[in-house]
């Protein structure tokens, strides 16, 4: 691991990186980071926004982690902290839409515990990248059955009316990805990815840039921008888009775009909270897009169908 270009941790293989240093870039992949320095900005981030959420974190990603060894995940992507991510998001979303009570605290480990058993299974089954798809599906899943599994929904209410302040919006997108919408946490996201690739923490930047600019342009309230609210699936998917498929920023920008409008278009239909899903469905049509584009090149369609990209 390398700190602006110095040497902090030995670098090794994935296959090879120990337990520890798969549990730390657990929290890391949150903001799609393989870098443990990273990941205790990131757990900073989600405790001081709330001791709780913190905690539902670090439980959470550790339980991920140990699951998807037991189950015997891919090495590598153990090593990369992909198998335990998604339990640190459901995690932070229990904290974040259902009251503190005991079913909360009983279920916690156990709704971890599954969505990285979902994880290794669609490591090893689905033919593109998972990304936050575990957590949402089974948080999806249990949001109707949350009164019989002794959960109590949080009456988030609407978001008010008010003037919109940029650079507050901008900078709580980025805490929003963890579900610590404030200005403090959104620093500290920052920071954990500027000392992983500050390349990574300028594509954030603008998504987060592009996605409140764009809210407010249609008249999206004030509260709901400056919380950050709007603004975390474009974060998401610009770093998603410029990590996964090409170091492009004019392809990181059309992430960000495509992701706002697909959260909006979620979150206004769908009867349950919308989560990551605007970034998730946004770079799966990227990649999609990126797999049919070859047959609208002149040259790629003429040559012998054998050299022929497959779709």
């Amino acid at each position: 691991m390398k700190v602006f270009g110095i040497s902090v941790l030995p670098e090794l293989a994935p296959g090879e990186v120990p337990f520890w240093r798969q549990t730390l870039r657990g929290f890391s992949q949150c903001a799609f980071q393989a870098h443990e320095l990273c990941a205790l900005f990131l757990i900073a981030a989600a405790t001081l926004f709330s001791w709780r959420l913190g905690a539902f974190f670090v439980v959470s990603v550790f339980i991920g982690t140990v699951v998807a060894r037991l189950l015997r995940g891919n090495a590598d992507l153990l090593g990369l902290g992909l198998l335990g991510f998604n339990s640190g998001l459901m995690g932070l979303a229990l904290g974040s839409f259902f009251e503190p009570n005991n079913a909360l605290r009983i279920w916690m480990p156990v709704l971890a515990a599954v969505v990285a058993a979902v994880s290794v299974a669609m490591a090893r089954w689905l033919l593109i990248p998972y990304l936050a798809a575990p957590f949402i599906v089974i948080f999806w899943a249990i949001w109707p059955l949350a009164e019989t599994m002794g959960l109590m929904k949080l009456d988030l209410g609407a978001f008010p009316d008010a003037p919109v302040t940029p650079i507050r919006a901008f900078v709580a997108a980025l805490g929003a990805a963890l579900f610590a919408s404030a200005t403090g946490p959104g620093l500290l996201f920052l920071i954990g990815v500027l000392t992983s690739n500050w390349r990574h923490a300028v594509v954030a930047l603008m998504g987060a840039a592009i996605a409140s600019s764009l809210a407010a342009h249609v008249g999206a309230p004030g509260t709901a921008i400056n919380s950050g609210f709007i603004g975390f699936n474009a974060v998401l998917a610009a770093v998603a888009t410029y990590a996964l498929i090409a170091p492009d920023l004019r392809l990181a920008a059309l992430a960000a775009f495509i992701a706002t409008w697909i959260f909006s278009y979620v979150n206004r239909n769908s009867p349950a909270p919308a989560l990551a899903s605007g970034f998730v469905l946004t770079v799966w049509t990227i990649m999609l897009v990126g797999r049919i584009n070859p047959r609208f090149n002149g040259e790629v369609a003429e040559a012998p169908p054998e050299v022929r990209p497959a779709i």
